[in-house]
C-alpha cells in the first residue's frame, strides 16, 4: 500500500509543477509540502522488513538489516508521518483563513511560513531528538518505532547487556527520556484531530451562516425590486420628469441587485468549494490515522490489538497520498465531465482531467504573486 501512496504523491507533485498556476498559489505550495512529507513516510514504510535488525530474524520475517538501517527507517517514517498529519492541520487552517476571516493576500503570505514551518520544524526537532536518544528500535513487527529495545531474547538480561550471538544491547533507548515519544503520540492522537475538527466546524458554521445571510439579503432586494405605482392625474412636464427620475433610480437598483446576486453566488460557490475541500482532507486524515490512533491507545492501555483493527491500520495508514490525489483530481474530473460537448465516459473524463494544466494565473504568467482568486482553491480547476 505504501508504494501506491508513493506513486500517487509523486504524480501529484508532477501535476502541480506542470500546471499553469504551478507553485504560485498558497494551496499548491501547502499541498506540495504534504506530498513531500508523504513521499518520505512512504519510503520509510516500503521496506518489507529488510531494514529490521538481523538479530530479530528468528521472529521477524525478512529481517536483514542492522541497528543503523532500523534507525534510518524509523526516522524517515516518523518524520514523514508527523509532517503529514501537521500539514493536514495547515490545509484546514488555510481554508479557515480564506473562508471565515476573508483574509487578504498580504496576510496569507504572512501566515504561510507558519503553515510550512510548524510541520517541518516540529517533526525534525522531535525526531532528531528521538534519534539521538536511541528511541528508534524494532518492537518485533519489522517497524522501528519502539522507544526501548526489548526483544524476546533479552528476557532476563539487564539494560546494556549484549547476549552472545547478538549485536544490539538489550534495553537500548531506556534512558528515562522516552517521555518525548509519549509527547509525540499525544500530538498525533489528541492535538491534531482536535485542531482539524475545530477548524472544520468553524468553516462549516461560517458557510451556513453566510448562506443564510445571503438568502435574507437577496430576499430583501427582491421584495423592493418592484416598479413603483405613481398615482395622480397630472400629465405635465414636471410629473413626467419625476417619473423618468424614479424609473432611472429603480433601474440602477435593479442593476446593482443583479451584480450583487452574481457576486453573492460566486462567494457562496467559493465558500462551498473550500468547505468541501477541507472536509475531504479531514476525512482522508481520519481514514488514514484513526486506526493507528486506535492501536496506539490499545498499546498505551497495555491491551492486545484486535486483529481487524490491525488489518485496517495496515490497509489505510499508507494511503494518504492516494487520497490526496483523489481529492485533487475529483473537481477536475467533474469539470471535464460537465463542460464538454462530447459525452465523455468517466474514464475519458479522468484522462482529460489528468492531462489538464488547470486555469491560467490571473497575472498571465507563472510565478507571479497571486491575487485572491489564485490563493483560494478554485471550484473546478485546482
Amino acid at each position: 500500500m505504501a508504494i501506491v501512496s508513493l506513486i500517487s504523491s509523486s504524480v501529484l507533485i508532477w501535476m502541480i509543477k506542470r500546471s499553469h498556476a504551478s507553485l504560485s498559489t498558497t494551496y499548491h505550495r501547502i499541498l506540495l509540502g504534504m506530498c513531500i512529507a508523504d513521499v518520505i513516510f512512504s519510503f520509510g514504510t516500503s521496506h518489507f522488513n529488510f531494514t529490521a535488525p538481523s538479530d530479530n530474524d528468528y521472529f521477524v520475517w525478512n529481517a536483514r538489516g542492522n541497528q543503523e538501517t532500523c534507525s534510518a527507517q524509523g526516522f524517515l517514517q516518523s518524520v514523514g508521518a508527523l509532517s503529514t498529519v501537521l500539514y493536514s492541520c495547515s490545509i484546514n487552517l488555510y481554508c479557515l483563513a480564506v473562508v471565515k476571516y476573508q483574509t487578504s493576500d498580504e496576510f496569507i503570505r504572512k501566515i504561510e511560513p507558519f503553515l510550512h514551518g510548524a510541520p517541518i520544524a516540529l517533526s525534525l526537532v522531535m525526531n532528531i531528538t528521538l534519534l539521538v536518544k536511541k528511541h528508534f528500535n524494532d518492537r518485533g513487527g519489522g517497524v522501528c518505532y519502539a522507544p526501548v529495545y526489548s526483544p524476546p531474547h533479552c528476557i532476563g538480561y539487564e539494560d546494556g547487556e549484549v547476549r552472545e550471538g547478538y549485536e544490539i544491547p538489550c534495553g537500548r533507548g531506556n534512558d528515562g527520556t522516552a517521555l518525548l515519544n509519549d509527547i509525540l503520540f499525544f500530538v498525533v492522537i489528541f492535538v491534531v484531530p482536535f485542531v482539524i475538527g475545530i477548524s472544520l466546524g468553524m468553516i462549516y458554521r461560517y458557510v451556513v451562516q453566510s448562506e443564510k445571510k445571503m438568502a435574507a439579503y437577496g430576499a430583501g432586494f427582491e421584495a423592493s425590486d418592484q416598479q413603483p405605482i405613481v398615482t395622480g392625474s397630472n400629465e405635465g412636464v414636471e410629473s413626467s420628469c419625476w417619473k423618468e427620475r424614479l424609473q432611472s433610480m429603480f433601474s440602477c437598483c435593479r442593476r446593482f441587485t443583479d451584480q450583487s446576486s452574481l457576486t453573492s453566488n460566486e462567494d457562496r460557490n467559493l465558500s462551498r468549494s473550500v468547505l468541501h475541500r477541507a472536509l475531504a482532507y479531514s476525512v482522508a486524515y481520519f481514514l488514514t490515522w484513526s486506526f493507528v490512533i486506535t492501536t496506539t491507545c490499545f498499546t498505551i492501555a497495555d491491551k492486545e490489538w484486535p486483529v481487524s483493527i490491525w488489518y485496517l491500520s495496515n490497509i489505510f495508514n499508507p494511503l494518504q497520498g492516494f487520497f490526496n490525489l483523489g481529492i485533487f483530481m475529483y473537481p477536475k474530473v467533474m469539470v471535464a465531465k460537465s463542460k464538454t460537448c462530447n459525452n465523455l465516459s468517466w474514464r475519458q473524463a479522468f484522462v482529460k482531467a489528468f492531462w489538464s494544466k488547470g486555469i491560467y494565473p490571473a497575472s498571465g504568467r507563472r510565478g507571479q504573486p497571486p491575487n485572491r482568486a489564485q490563493r483560494t482553491p478554485p471550484v473546478g480547476e485546482p
